[in-house]
């Protein structure tokens, strides 16, 4: 029983290994986070404040692309980022979405507004060892090596303290 168990434990490790080792001509940055601070579905006075600052939180970095998945509340949290580098909020399903953005986009940075159940979802797909950012005002800059390696993980703030 015992000797059944620990083979099936063992097994399904190994499976989980493969499903999350990235493929090593996926890389680029991505700087991910969770949408703003909201109340039911809609970001609230909070989320809207937060939401303005996130320009500010990463002005050090080029963007060449946002992405977002469908909802309003991930819409509206990255639109003040967009407008201020003069780029479009694209849409997309969360399932695949780390593959797909850096598919698209090799070696550039693209910023990634998802949700508390589909951030860890993401970094699984990556090969992301660290906890997602899930807690409103997190931001992870994520550098995804040429060749496969480790990703590097910057953690960051933005908005209200």
């Amino acid at each position: 029983m015992f000797r059944r168990d620990f083979l099936a434990l063992t097994g399904a490790t190994a499976l989980l290994s493969a499903c999350a080792a990235r493929p090593p001509e996926l890389h680029g940055r991505l700087i991910v986070l969770r949408h703003a601070d909201r109340t039911f579905s809609m970001l609230n006075e909070n989320g809207v404040a937060r939401a303005a600052e996130l320009p500010a939180a990463v002005a050090d970095l080029k963007i060449d692309a946002i992405y977002c998945t469908p909802r309003p509340r991930n819409i509206d949290t990255a639109t003040p980022l967009a407008e201020a580098r003069n780029l479009s909020v694209t849409t997309m399903e969360a399932s695949g979405a780390g593959t797909r953005i850096l598919t698209a986009h090799p070696g550039q940075t693209v910023v990634w507004v998802g949700n508390q159940e589909n951030l860890g979802f993401l970094y699984a797909e990556l090969g992301i060892p660290e906890k997602p950012p899930v807690q409103f005002g997190e931001l992870h800059v994520v550098t995804l090596p040429r060749g496969g390696g480790r990703p590097i993980v910057e953690e960051r703030r933005y908005g209200l303290a």
